[in-house]
């Protein structure tokens, strides 16, 4: 018989009730509340349903980026607290607002000019800030607060981990298990390639000039994910390790899911290059809006 892993999962209630089944596992006696309140919450921020707020604009750093982070952000949390160390409630409940959060820097407000890409050199200070007025507005304490900061700077693509003050050993774990979800759900996903222009779109409206053109996005990325890898396994306690353990637990097979999906888009992504060369777009052609591919595996 064979068993379906979905592996991002696209569908928000689904996502919420993966997420949820991870956390209880846990922690059978898991406090929600705080999760709950800040996934709504910050739903409505991106839909443009807050007061004085926009609806996001950003077509890569989007609501489904944000939820495809909270899932690999918990998934690798449960592996590492299984295998490595055991994260206290809090600390899980803290990390699961902070992916929540961890992009909505990219947000305008409704006084601000748009489109919300100019602020990607720094939207993660924007993230932070935004997230010290919502755990103000309810009435959080500021330890949860500083906490929550630690981890959002661990998905900042200009900041070295090591330069990260972390209050404890416990924290840092969960700041780089924030950071190494970032990175692994957006090279994970079925369609990363097909959404590589929509992130070429977002640095050309932010004025970053590191890519002359869209396919030199395309022949950077390859080099950006040999990086991104070194970064995982040397800067980011190679909590990416983990991710195994998360799935023989939960389902039953032992393999890191997401590292063997990013393989394979970097695999078919050196082909395209290889052999279509600036045509590459042509052999690109899975839709944006298609549910996630899942993986079949033998029970």
């Amino acid at each position: 018989m064979d068993k379906t892993i979905h592996l991002l999962i696209k569908k928000p209630e689904a996502l919420d009730r993966e997420v949820r089944i991870i956390v209880t596992s846990m922690f059978p006696d898991f406090d929600l509340s705080r999760y709950e309140t800040a996934l709504a919450d910050v739903g409505r921020y991106f839909a443009g349903e807050q007061p004085g707020f926009r609806a996001c604009d950003t077509p890569y750093h989007d609501w489904s980026h944000t939820l495809g982070v909270l899932l690999a952000t918990a998934r690798l949390m449960h592996g590492v607290h299984a295998d490595r160390q055991e994260f206290s409630q809090r600390t899980v409940d803290l990390a699961l607002v902070a992916a929540l959060f961890h992009d909505s820097g990219y947000l305008c407000r409704e006084n601000e000019e748009g489109p919300g890409a100019r602020f990607t050199r720094d939207h993660v200070r924007r993230s932070i800030d935004l997230l010290e007025e919502y755990a103000r507005s309810r009435g959080w304490p500021m330890e949860d607060f500083m906490d929550m900061e630690c981890m959002i700077q661990c998905t900042d693509p200009a900041r070295s981990p090591d330069a990260i003050v972390f209050p404890n050993f416990e924290v840092m774990l969960a700041s780089h298990s924030l950071g190494t979800g970032d990175i692994l759900a957006q090279m994970a996903d079925d369609v990363y390639l097909e959404k590589l222009p929509l992130l070429f779109m977002e640095f050309s409206e932010a004025g970053i000039t590191d890519f002359s053109s869209e396919y030199d996005l395309f022949l950077k990325t390859l080099g950006f994910y040999s990086l991104m890898r070194s970064k995982m396994r040397n800067k980011l306690s190679n909590v990416v390790a983990s991710m195994g353990t998360h799935f023989r637990i939960r389902h039953g097979v032992e393999r890191d899911f997401y590292s063997e999906a990013a393989v394979r888009n970097m695999d078919y992504l050196a082909e395209l290059l290889n052999n279509l060369g600036e045509e590459y777009a042509s052999g690109l052609r899975r839709r944006l809006d298609r549910d996630e591919h899942p993986i079949i595996l033998a029970a």
